[in-house]
């Protein structure tokens, strides 16, 4: 796992997607925006670093190793969620409504607490998604030739 990969992929894909989102709304006359924009840089990411993984090993590594790839991908995408929280409604609006609670606060904890469940599951799901497509178009490639 290549974690300044994971970090950079996960802000490059929420801070486009903020931005696309912005634009759209300013210029379309659209209201568009939702939490799930939360999750999708975990999810690409995630399906990332599962690819890249396949194509380093060549084979699907254990229950284990995905659980342990979900949990500190975690971590780290609770440490960018934090910091585009703090970057501010015009760099990420989504995740700056984190940042509207005090950081002492009971509410931003369990906000916090639920995004990080959220990405523990998209990226344990995601990873192995990545890994078992990556795989497949291996074998796929290996059987055409």
């Amino acid at each position: 796992m290549i974690w300044a990969r994971y970090a950079i992929v996960f802000l490059c894909v929420a801070i486009g997607v903020a931005q696309l989102v912005l634009w759209l709304n300013a210029t379309q006359d659209m209201a568009l925006g939702s939490a799930a924009q939360l999750m999708v840089p975990a999810m690409i990411a995630a399906l990332v670093e599962g690819q890249q993984e396949a194509r380093t090993r060549k084979t699907h590594p254990g229950g284990k190793a995905a659980w342990r790839f979900a949990f500190v991908a975690t971590g780290v995408a609770v440490v960018m969620n934090v910091g585009l929280a703090f970057a501010g409604p015009d760099v990420a609006p989504e995740f700056a409504k984190l940042s509207i609670a005090p950081v002492q606060s009971q509410q931003f904890w369990m906000l916090l607490g639920l995004y990080a469940l959220g990405y523990v599951l998209c990226n344990r799901f995601f990873y192995t998604l990545g890994i078992s497509n990556k795989l497949t178009l291996m074998r796929g490639r290996d059987e055409a030739e």
